[in-house]
């Protein structure tokens, strides 16, 4: 664990507290940090008072800060630090050289960091807060000079005083704004990253509708029109013209029912709520799980379908992401063969993984389809391309479950001689 996740993890975590609760926490520590290197030079410089008033104070913080971060008592915690800081600021000034002391100059950096902690409503109130304070002080000493203690052992003191306090403020405020600015960026780069996340949905809810209403409405129709067919003239119709009716409402429902399948995978996929879960399993009985429906129609297509892979070979990959490549790469192969062809599922093993290959001599694709076969752009709701080759989700959720496996996925195809789909997965990823 690096510094930065240590850290992160010592303020709370974005889950559990929020942003001004975070920032709280963290200026508890910095500040600390701060009154473990002051209360000891105060007592070099022969400040004793002064000295253990720091002390009380960071143990008090730390106190305030262990409340807030592990026990999550925050609603008194912040007013408790802003009465200890302003305490130590007011024992400061009077046993601290009064306004020829340093102490004057820690007002304005003690409001840097109450306007880093509270919310917008209440920046007003803390600063005028702070000047009550200040002036009063001022006030005090100009009326009542005596209550101000002035006790330095040596004459240098108060210079090397003053030149430790400006130090600690410039660290003080070097670490205030480094930490406000890294939580500005963290907060962007997560602002960023939800926009994101909603143009993605937004892209996906889009993508849906534009099948739903295009590449769902076709089929349901015909389911329709030929069901109503068989009802209304079921007695006029012989056994081959019902036969055929049959055969194109199972055909057509298969397919229906295959998109809404991976309509559903896809729009999961795309939410993150597909888990990446491997596990190991026999490549040959995953196949033959996998391309169970697909032979189905493939049977009343008269298409074949030879499996050349090993029967003892086992793989770690995520089971439910395998089945759906397959039964993706299978069914499209079926779509786009002809009548008694034949489509083989093979598989080759090396040293550096595992190759899968479906093939088909089929209607094949043209370079140009071939190029752009797992493009995001190939989803779009082009009439030509979902003429031609369909929506495309299936392939892109052949792609985005490969990659999560760290694997590859390509294909090769001659117009008019067929296509080959090869899915290669690592040995050490798989």
């Amino acid at each position: 664990m690096n510094i930065k996740q240590k850290w992160l993890n010592l303020i709370g975590t974005k889950e559990y507290f929020s942003l001004e609760r975070r920032i709280f926490h963290g200026v508890c520590l910095i500040t600390s940090l701060v009154l473990l290197i002051s209360f000891p030079a105060n007592f070099f410089l022969g400040l004793l008072i002064f000295g253990y008033v720091l002390l009380v104070a960071l143990i008090l913080l730390l106190i305030l800060f262990y409340y807030s971060r592990y026990k999550q008592q925050s609603r008194a915690t912040f007013a408790i630090f802003a009465v200890c800081i302003s305490f130590v600021l007011v024992i400061g000034y009077l046993f601290n050289c009064g306004i020829d002391g340093p102490i004057i100059l820690i007002f304005a950096i003690t409001f840097v960091i109450y306007a880093s902690i509270v919310k917008k409503e209440q920046l007003l109130f803390w600063m005028l807060f702070q000047l009550a304070i200040a002036y009063t002080l001022l006030y005090l000493e100009y009326s009542y000079p005596d209550i101000i203690y002035v006790h330095y052992e040596k004459p240098s003191f108060r210079y090397l005083d003053t030149a430790l306090t400006l130090g600690i403020l410039l660290l003080t405020i070097f670490l205030t704004i480094r930490y406000l600015k890294t939580n500005y960026r963290q907060q962007q780069e997560l602002s960023i990253k939800k926009n994101e996340e909603l143009q993605k949905a937004n892209a996906t809810k889009d993508k849906l509708f534009a099948i739903i209403s295009h590449d769902l409405r076709s089929p349901f129709n015909a389911l329709i029109g030929l069901s109503q067919i068989l009802k209304e003239q079921q007695n006029e119709l012989g056994e081959i013209e019902k036969e055929k009716f049959v055969t194109a409402i199972y055909d057509t429902s298969t397919k229906t029912y295959n998109l809404l399948q991976n309509l559903l995978e896809w729009s999961l996929s795309q939410t993150n709520e597909i888990h990446f879960s491997p596990e190991e399993i026999n490549l040959n009985a995953l196949i033959k799980q996998a391309i169970a429906m697909p032979l189905e129609v493939a049977s009343s297509k008269e298409v074949t379908i030879n499996l050349n892979v090993f029967e003892n070979y086992d793989i770690i990959a995520d089971k439910n992401m395998i089945e759906t490549v397959v039964r993706n790469l299978v069914s499209n192969a079926i779509k786009f063969t002809s009548s008694a062809d034949t489509i083989s599922i093979s598989s080759y093993i090396n040293h550096k993984g595992t190759t899968l290959v479906v093939s088909d001599n089929g209607v094949g694709m043209s370079a140009a389809t071939l190029k752009t076969l797992f493009d995001d752009g190939t989803t779009q709701n082009n009439d030509e391309h979902i003429a031609e080759r369909g929506t495309g989700i299936g392939l892109l959720l052949c792609r985005d479950f490969i990659a999560q496996h760290d694997g590859l996925i390509w294909a090769e195809s001659i117009q008019g001689e067929g296509s080959s789909f090869y899915v290669f997965l690592k040995n050490s990823s798989i």
